[in-house]
């Protein structure tokens, strides 16, 4: 008769191998917030195709058609026999010796194009008759996925950007990151529910960290109830400008930055410094606070500031490189001010239907003419944080 081997004598290593898969397990999944271009699939436009009656003449037809209609980098002049001419709906006129492109509400016609391309001294002989007309990408595709299916259609040009690629797989963040950024959704998810005062626009809770040191800056609750401008994010915000010596409103501290001398600054800023994390309110200093890993190595960190010029957190931007973590995705008050601060990422839980600006209504940081782009993520601890702002609300 054999005996079946009880729990305590499966080896150690195998059971926390074990506790390790089962630890890894996560209910959520951050979920990046992109430009509509980087997700919507990609858009046709009708082209001029020439067949080639001799696929010995490709490159003598190629090299000719690109010196008269050069542009459309982004498709292959060439498919088997096939030649991009040009679109469908196009002007052709001549601006000082090059060819320049007219969009206009109406199909240039066939005889129109032969001829003036027989007039720029393309040898039509090289093409059949009849030209067709296919659609192809009307623009650059900007992930592999758009890439994949463009392709089908014709074929493209295409350079991944490896850092958006790895963000699309989901591989921009290990295992031990994603356990820190849970550590910190808790941690508001708490902050929230002890002291978070907010209205149906823009309420939760805000934390801001050090990715490069782990370390925990500032913790607030939306105390909109004391005064309008007093979101969470904005009272974090504030708290990281009293580290480096300034800030507007006094919050826990009856020293106020105004009017202060440079000295003056530089002492609140010793003395605040030693007291990380910031909290408001107050009580927020006496949750109990993990302790988090360093977020990015030092490659990354190198590799973060070959691509964001506001590397110096000694400069005039008080959040340069920091990460910011919220109950609730952002209204365009607190949106807007992480962005003057320069805030580097921005990870929330849930979504804001009523007002949030990084998903909801608009995705602001994919707007042009911005000075800043930081990077967001949502959907970290969602069921949670959905569950916190209806007890709050």
């Amino acid at each position: 008769m054999r005996v079946k081997k009880k729990s305590e004598d499966v080896p150690v290593e195998k059971m926390s191998k074990k506790m390790k898969l089962e630890s890894t397990i996560r209910t959520w999944i951050a979920k990046p917030v992109l430009a509509p271009e980087l997700t919507e699939e990609p858009s046709y436009i009708e082209f001029y195709v020439g067949i080639l009656k001799d696929r010995k003449t490709i490159s003598k037809a190629i090299q000719s058609i690109s010196a008269v209609l050069p542009g459309f980098h982004h498709l292959k002049r060439c498919s088997y026999q096939k030649i991009l001419i040009c679109p469908c709906k196009e002007t052709l006129s001549k601006t000082n010796e090059e060819i320049s492109y007219v969009k206009e509400n109406f199909n240039l016609s066939q005889e129109k194009l032969k001829s003036f391309l027989i007039n720029k001294g393309f040898d039509l002989t090289l093409l059949e008759d009849k030209f067709e007309i296919i659609s192809v990408p009307l623009k650059a595709p900007k992930t592999k996925i758009q890439a994949a299916i463009a392709s089908k259609i014709w074929p493209i040009n295409f350079h991944p950007d490896i850092r958006l690629e790895s963000i699309l797989s989901g591989k921009e963040f290990d295992d031990n990151q994603l356990n820190s950024m849970e550590k910190c959704m808790r941690l508001i998810i708490e902050a929230a529910k002890r002291e978070s005062i907010g209205n149906e626009y823009c309420t939760g809770s805000a934390m801001i960290i050090d990715p490069e040191s782990g370390n925990i800056l500032s913790l607030a609750a939306a105390k909109i109830n004391l005064h309008p401008m007093y979101h969470a994010s904005m009272l974090a915000i504030d708290l990281v400008a009293k580290l480096q010596g300034g800030g507007v409103w006094e919050l826990n501290s009856k020293i106020s930055s105004e009017n202060n001398t440079y000295d003056d600054k530089l002492e609140n800023k010793k003395k605040f410094q030693g007291a990380i994390p910031l909290c408001y309110p107050a009580s927020l200093s006496h949750i109990v606070f993990p302790e988090l890993e360093p977020f990015i190595k030092t490659r990354e960190k190198r590799l973060e500031n070959l691509k964001d010029n506001d590397t110096s957190k000694e400069g005039s931007y008080l959040c340069t490189g920091y990460w910011i973590f919220l109950l609730e995705e952002p209204c365009p008050l607190c949106a807007m001010a992480l962005l003057h601060s320069r805030v580097n990422k921005i990870f929330y839980g849930k979504a804001n239907i009523s007002s949030g600006v990084l998903g909801s209504k608009i995705v602001l940081h994919s707007l042009p003419g911005l000075n800043h782009r930081y990077q967001v993520w949502c959907g970290i601890l969602e069921s949670e944080c959905k569950q916190m702002t209806e007890t709050i609300s």
